[in-house]
């Protein structure tokens, strides 16, 4: 009897070296695929955070500048120049104007007159309590 060509139980160690070396080749080609996509990936976030690092660099400039600026206007010169040049009539508060109260007691501190004077006015004034006296 002849030999069944169409069966074949094993492969030719040649077909099977064929196969392995196929299987590397397909796996270095994905291989390098994946490899360039991450690559160019990286290359645009490090654009990107290079851009925003610029921008943050601007922006804290710009705040500096803004700040000192800032600073610079609240001297008491340049507050007193503003307030003439709009007309204003403003002097510092005279130290009996001032109130002090208790670091987290809320309670006033004692001498202090101008404290008592404005709770006096507060409660004769018609424009705190208004509603409190009509509903009565």
């Amino acid at each position: 009897m002849g030999r069944n060509w169409k069966i074949s139980k094993k492969m030719s160690v040649v077909a099977q070296n064929t196969a392995y070396v196929g299987a590397i080749m397909l796996m270095l080609f994905v291989m390098v695929i994946v490899n360039m996509l991450a690559s160019s990936s990286c290359s645009q976030l490090m654009k990107s955070i290079g851009e925003k690092e610029r921008i943050l660099a601007r922006l804290e400039d710009e705040r500096s500048r803004e700040s000192a600026r800032w600073e610079e206007l609240k001297t008491p010169q340049n507050l007193e120049i503003a307030l003439n040049r709009h007309g204003l009539a403003m002097r510092y508060p005279k130290p009996s104007q001032t109130v002090r109260l208790r670091e987290g007691s809320g309670q006033l501190i004692p001498s202090q007159l101008s404290v008592a004077k404005e709770m006096q006015r507060a409660r004769n004034s018609m424009t705190a309590s208004y509603s409190a006296r009509r509903m009565r």
